[in-house]
């Protein structure tokens, strides 16, 4: 049996926090392979946490444990849950983070306003109460070691979910927006900024024509220079819309930091437009 358990925290890398929920995971199940996938979410930030899970989990093995600690509300009466779904477990706090893993099973046209409610039953959803398996006693602010990484190894370790804690039927589903279509224009926003700086919109590639003439309006910035490759800038400083490898309208600056030079991040504006 594979065990993989993939950690995603806002934690940095400055303290303590990840290596010591490495050693709690280890302590318990010491043949698991452990792989950060980041932890350099901005602190509390949610959105950032969906949109790089949503990147990232399906290139593991099937049925690995994900484990995402990005918990504004830790230590209150928030849930922390189980989501199993037909290629993975993951246990995170229910504050919507686990949203777009969830997308590709809602039903077109049902109101999902506020939770998803699992309506084929391809999702299972438990919330965690059994404490015998949590260290203790359980810090009010670091749930990431005394809850989330014993549960997460023991679980990659072939125990079943029901075993951590009671079968719920709804959890917090908040995704992240989709774009607005129209006849001769897409409007999407910035949902990430990478390292490097790159603008990475809700905008999918699978939205865009790729018979039609197009420009980029970025908050007014015209973009004409449309891509494949970060080189293919006309010259240095110039900006080039392209699909990334996340599949999602990007816009970058070959050798360069669109963000800053942009000066804008997520939540700005972006528009594609047909000729």
């Amino acid at each position: 049996m594979v065990s993989v358990i993939s950690l995603m925290t806002d934690f940095g890398s400055k303290d303590q926090y990840v290596g010591v929920m490495k050693s709690v995971i280890l302590a318990r199940n010491p043949a698991t392979s452990i792989v950060d996938i980041t932890h350099e979410i901005d602190p509390q930030n949610v959105n950032q946490a969906k949109f790089l899970t949503k990147c990232s989990y399906s290139y593991f093995p099937n049925k690995s444990v994900h484990i995402i600690v990005v918990d504004p509300d830790v230590g209150t009466n928030r849930e922390i849950i189980i989501l199993e779904t037909p290629e993975a477990f993951f246990i995170a706090p229910d504050n919507g983070v686990l949203s777009e893993v969830v997308r590709p099973y809602v039903d077109i046209g049902y109101d999902y306003s506020e939770s998803f409610v699992n309506p084929h039953g391809l999702c299972k959803l438990y919330a965690l109460d059994k404490e015998q398996y949590w260290n203790q006693p359980v810090s009010n602010t670091f749930h990431g070691r005394d809850i989330f990484a014993p549960v997460g190894a023991l679980l990659a370790n072939g125990q079943k979910p029901k075993q951590f804690g009671r079968l719920i039927k709804t959890m917090m589903y908040d995704p992240l927006p989709l774009p607005i279509m129209g006849k001769n224009l897409i409007e999407g926003e910035i949902i990430y900024v990478d390292y490097f700086g790159n603008l990475i919109s809700n905008v999918e590639s699978k939205y865009i024509s790729k018979d039609r003439d197009l420009k980029i309006i970025l908050q007014g910035i015209v973009i004409e220079n449309i891509g494949n490759t970060f080189n293919q800038s006309k010259t240095n400083g110039e900006f080039v819309a392209l699909t990334g490898s996340h599949n999602h309208l990007e816009i970058g600056i070959y050798k360069g930091n669109a963000a800053k030079t942009a000066k804008i991040g997520e939540g700005a504006k972006i528009t594609v437009q047909y000729s």
